[in-house]
């Protein structure tokens, strides 16, 4: 499919007489003898007016973004970008660029680290290079391009990290002294924008050490948020990997799936333990979905539980745990290390929550019962005596009834 689609711009700019590149991650990945896994194409001309003229010319959809003049084109499942080759300027740190259309050498000027400046020519296959990647991918080096880098726009340190865990390269040198320069701009950055760079490192195969590198570059001191220690963060890690994998969750249960779960996990993973400040930062800055967020506030108080209250019946248990969302005993599970406290939530959940007693609102009318709080006192009672395996049948629990009645 990719193949397809690198063929359908190919023909396109030969149609158009644009020139069209490759650009990017897909370039190195390539030089690398990686999997290739999205395509990013540069134009010398207008990206918007190309992604059209794709559009007509092969199917599919497109979505704009006029601001920044680029396009997504989207095929048989896949989604391709298309940007206007640009040159950038910053008004001050960390604020989005200005832009202006320009060659496809300024637009590799501009990007963040020598080893994403490289485009491949669609025309001729001409690799070009003018920042000496080819040179850092060989010494197995991050390096970015020039001193105000992380600066301009500090969500370049996440990716700097992303990059180095995931490719296994050190970060030279002199990039590194330049990040220290960037750390005081991190907090200026936009939720939005922290949100996205960060969700790309959960998604990573091993997101724990790309946090490991941003916790030894102080990047969360900088923003006055406590993370978990290496140790917790890879455990907390290791076992979400291997939970996805092996299926031990209801995944429909929290009413997210695939790379929201993993997402909104990760957020736990950060947050987990760590106490309601830790949690309140977060929630300051980052603009989360309204079931993440509430799951997130409620990790605090969830993970406060101590371990002495799960020895309790099971009725006391639920009623412990009934006010917490799918989503924050999911995480809850995932990263308590309390093998008593993670079996009551999953029991939670899966059984006690779904327990009910046969008796209705409507059973208790019949029998003359007068609307008011002892609907509630009797109907309770009879789902904790189910919980608690107090009563196991229908006749037994029609006695209890009748004994409550009589009370």
């Amino acid at each position: 499919m990719q193949q397809q689609a690198l063929e359908a711009v190919r023909a396109t700019a030969a149609r158009e007489d644009t020139p069209a590149y490759l650009v990017g991650g897909a370039v190195r990945d390539w030089l690398l003898g990686r999997r290739i896994d999205d395509l990013d194409f540069a134009v010398e001309g207008d990206a918007i007016t190309f992604a059209r003229a794709l559009t007509r010319a092969h199917g599919g959809e497109m979505q704009t973004y006029e601001r920044f003049r680029t396009a997504t084109w989207i095929t048989h499942g896949q989604s391709v970008d298309v940007v206007t080759a640009r040159a950038e300027t910053y008004a001050r740190p960390a604020a989005l660029p200005h832009v202006r259309p320009a060659s496809i050498t300024e637009d590799l000027l501009r990007r963040d680290f020598s080893v994403d400046a490289l485009a491949l020519a669609l025309r001729d296959s001409r690799l070009i290079d003018v920042c000496d990647g080819q040179a850092d991918l060989q010494r197995r080096l991050i390096r970015a391009l020039h001193a105000r880098s992380f600066i301009d726009d500090p969500t370049r340190i996440f990716r700097a990290a992303r990059y180095a865990a995931r490719l296994d390269f050190a970060v030279e040198s002199e990039t590194r002294a330049w990040i220290d320069r960037g750390l005081p701009h991190v907090s200026a950055l936009s939720g939005e924008r922290v949100k996205y760079d960060l969700e790309l490192i959960f998604l990573e195969q091993a997101p724990a050490r790309p946090l490991g590198l941003l916790r030894e570059w102080q990047v969360f001191r900088a923003v006055g948020i406590a993370i978990p220690d290496d140790d917790a963060l890879t455990a907390r890690f290791t076992r979400l990997a291997d939970v996805l994998a092996g299926e031990e969750w209801d995944f429909g249960s929290p009413g997210i799936s695939g790379d929201a779960l993993r997402r909104a996990a990760g957020w736990g993973a950060l947050v987990y333990n760590l106490g309601q400040m830790s949690v309140s930062r977060w929630i300051d800055w980052i603009p989360f979905t309204a079931e993440t967020r509430d799951a997130l506030v409620s990790l605090g108080a969830l993970s406060t539980l101590t371990s002495h209250a799960f020895r309790a019946p099971p009725s006391r248990q639920s009623a412990l745990l009934s006010s917490f969302s799918g989503l924050a005993l999911w995480m809850g599970w995932l990263f308590d290390r309390d093998p008593l406290k993670r079996q009551a939530m999953w029991l939670e959940w899966h059984r006690w929550r779904r327990t009910q007693p046969r008796t209705t609102g409507d059973d208790l009318k019949a029998r003359g019962v007068p609307p008011g709080p002892r609907y509630g006192q009797v109907l309770g009672r009879l789902r904790d005596a189910w919980l608690d395996g107090e009563v196991t049948t229908p006749d037994e629990e029609n006695r209890l009834l009748k004994t409550l009645l009589a009370e």
